[in-house]
């Protein structure tokens, strides 16, 4: 016996409208998700440049450190004949800083002391340290090597802690702090760097010399 047309059910499925519904949230959890892995990406990005930022400047610092916590008393006679100061700095000098090292290593026993006369150079926004093999030069040339230490210095500072000043309150290890140094037979008991790097912003050091 046929079964009648009346009694056959239709078959279940969704409606045109359920199946956009479905699309539309589908996209937006796929947005979402999209969005959620961009911001992760562009957070991850700028860690690591600013970790590279960082590791690009530690360099120039541990240099500048060495540098100033192994000065020395010790002027120069430079090429005109005339005596420079064992450390000469700030904002009435030509150059940011100039100074005499010790401690500079001979590993290949070149016929050389163990001082080292060193300056920094700013020039634009390059960071220059120039040193010379010969102390008492005749020359500017004479003994010279240059290497660029940083880049993007938008301003570089000084300040030097003076233990011989009058008023030695202004700092808790017992001196005041001076924006220039020029003195030949002394030197001071720290020295502050400031630097305001591009993209990077203030960093700031305060360097201890060792004292005799």
């Amino acid at each position: 016996m046929k079964r009648s047309l009346m009694s056959i059910k239709p078959l279940a499925g969704f409606t045109l409208i359920e199946v956009m519904l479905a699309m539309l949230i589908t996209a937006f959890v796929a947005m979402l998700a999209y969005s959620g892995l961009s911001t992760a990406i562009i957070a991850a990005e700028g860690h690591e440049e600013q970790a590279q930022q960082i590791a690009d400047i530690q360099l120039p610092l541990a240099v500048l450190e060495r540098d100033i916590r192994n000065a020395v008393a010790r002027p120069i006679s430079n090429e005109y004949d005339m005596v420079e100061g064992a450390l000469i700095g700030g904002a009435l000098s030509h150059y940011p800083l100039t100074l005499t090292r010790r401690g500079w290593h001979n590993p290949r026993e070149l016929p050389r002391g163990e001082l080292q006369r060193v300056r920094y150079v700013l020039e634009e926004d390059k960071l220059w340290r120039e040193s010379w093999s010969v102390l008492d030069r005749k020359s500017e040339y004479q003994g010279q090597q240059r290497s660029l230490l940083l880049t993007g210095v938008i301003k570089l500072e000084l300040a030097f802690l003076n233990a011989g000043s009058v008023n030695a309150s202004s700092s808790p290890l017992g001196g005041e702090w001076i924006n220039n140094w020029d003195d030949t037979g002394s030197l001071p008991l720290a020295v502050e760097i400031k630097f305001e790097l591009e993209n990077f912003g203030e960093v700031r050091r305060v360097i201890s010399i060792a004292q005799p």
